[in-house]
């Protein structure tokens, strides 16, 4: 196949994507990560990346390593560690670490959601990942490597599950498998699951600081809250203008207005029936993700170009306004 011939169907392939599946981020270092390892000269400082960009990362870097999932976590650097991972570390133990995984994991990708079952000798974690079925296979091998290594760094133990079950095949480089998830592995099932024995569950986590984990569970309730805060047209509304940040783009009526087939001022009048305006729904999803870019680090000049502001002083007025208007709120 020529170059030219494999171009198009990469672009056919990537239509099919974006076409068929919700527009959903991935919210981390993820994807600068990928974009690194497969030596892309764009690499960007940015901090969410569509799926259908996932995707086309992952694609890649499984071209230079099949088992990439397995290996990608080893590129990590402490900074490039989410947020979910570090509140891990100051866990009690190994059972606090995976509530906090599953409790917060929305805050990392929407397309994640991360369940804990209980039963009688172990507690299982499902992984569903709402996703086409080659994607899912990276991510999950990725989740499954980042856990456990998150979990060894924290027990400063050789932790392995007590077993695990997966819905894609089994892949040629399954051996690999061996060191992260020991002997009790299955394919083609029909969910992702990860076992962990009640004894192993008890394992102190070494850096355990509660006062550190209050402050994690104050900001991160606080930024799930925000998050699920809009309903009816509002929370449409709030969840393209998220997008439209999220992606580098900035936000209108207009445009949101066109998303959701309507008209700017009927979009207008429906929020305003619902005691909201475009301007002050766009100031709170601000106000939101700005509160996520700052607790994954991000320096104040990322926030304003991520938030759609060309100078910082634009920037500053407008927080000033979020947080008067947050404060008369409460």
């Amino acid at each position: 196949m020529s170059h030219s011939e494999d171009m198009c169907k990469t672009d056919r392939i990537t239509r099919e994507l974006a076409n068929s599946w919700p527009e959903q981020f991935h919210r981390g270092s993820l994807g600068r990560v990928l974009t690194r390892y497969i030596h892309s000269p764009t690499v960007q400082n940015r901090t969410n990346y569509s799926m259908v960009a996932l995707d086309q990362l992952w694609s890649k870097a499984a071209s230079l390593d099949p088992a990439i999932g397995l290996h990608l976590f080893s590129h990590f650097s402490r900074q490039d560690w989410h947020v979910l991972a570090h509140g891990c570390l100051y866990c009690a133990h190994v059972a606090e670490a995976l509530h906090f995984w599953a409790r917060y994991a929305k805050l990392g990708s929407d397309m994640d959601n991360v369940v804990l079952v209980e039963e009688e000798d172990s507690l299982r974690v499902e992984l569903h990942i709402n996703a086409p079925a080659g994607l899912v296979r990276h991510m999950v091998e990725h989740y499954c490597v980042t856990s456990l290594s998150v979990l060894r760094a924290g027990t400063g133990k050789a932790f392995l599950p007590q077993r695990a079950c997966f819905a894609h095949q089994r892949p040629v480089y399954y051996s690999e498998y061996h060191d992260w998830l020991g002997d009790n592995i299955k394919f083609n099932c029909e969910f992702n699951r990860l076992y962990f024995s009640r004894t192993n569950l008890k394992i102190p986590m070494q850096f355990h600081h509660a006062g550190m984990m209050d402050v994690l569970h104050q900001e991160l309730d606080r930024r799930l809250t925000q998050q699920n805060q809009f309903s009816g047209w509002a929370g449409r509304v709030a969840q393209g203008i998220r997008q439209s940040l999220i992606s580098g783009q900035t936000p209108t009526l207009m445009t949101q207005a066109q998303e959701l087939h309507q008209s700017s001022r009927t979009l207008r009048r429906r929020l305003e029936d619902e005691g909201m305006s475009f301007r002050l729904l766009l100031d709170r999803v601000r106000a939101e993700l700005e509160q996520y870019l700052e607790l994954q680090g991000s320096s104040r000049t990322q926030i304003a170009a991520q938030l759609g502001y060309s100078d910082q002083a634009a920037y500053v007025h407008a927080r000033k306004r979020w947080r008067a208007q947050s404060e008369h709120d409460q």
